[in-house]
């Protein structure tokens, strides 16, 4: 391989884990966005009913309600709406959080193993530019040579 497919290579894995990267932030604000509604929903369970409440429309913007029920409607996929009571969503946001923990771990090995495969690369690389030559600079046939003397002093005993 030359200079060109290695740098080639490595640029496509650090694309790779940049990509991984976006993707554990991502996984990171749907965590702590299920985790903000589950701790409301644990604050709704054990509210009384006909008690008022600031409900989020989004964005920022908010109406005062009044619980009348604790039975909520929940989006179960294709705008289909299912009533759940809070302990019902609870456990539904539980399974997603679940999902999401073994998904990012997934996402953590294969960032490892970029690493540890950007790391051979990197040896590899560094093993190729240098074949037949000492830290000095000066070709030897033992690629295994690691005199870091200068030339006149070399102590490898081979011909340079």
């Amino acid at each position: 391989m030359d200079e060109q497919q290695y740098i080639m290579q490595m640029q496509i894995m650090e694309q790779e884990a940049n990509q991984l990267d976006q993707q554990i932030q991502a996984i990171d604000q749907q965590v702590s966005e299920l985790t903000s509604v589950k701790e409301s929903l644990e604050a709704l369970e054990t509210s009384k009913k006909n008690k008022n409440m600031l409900a989020n429309l989004g964005k920022g913007i908010f109406v005062e309600t009044e619980i009348k029920s604790n039975e909520l409607l929940v989006n179960v996929g294709k705008n289909i709406l299912i009533k759940k009571t809070p302990e019902q969503a609870i456990k539904i946001i539980d399974e997603q959080m679940a999902k999401l923990s073994e998904g990012r771990g997934q996402i953590l090995e294969r960032i490892e193993e970029l690493q540890v495969n950007m790391q051979n690369l990197l040896l590899d690389a560094q093993k190729h530019a240098g074949v037949g030559k000492h830290a000095h600079n000066h070709s030897c046939e033992n690629d295994n040579c690691e005199c870091e003397e200068p030339c006149d002093d070399c102590k490898c005993k081979h011909e340079h």
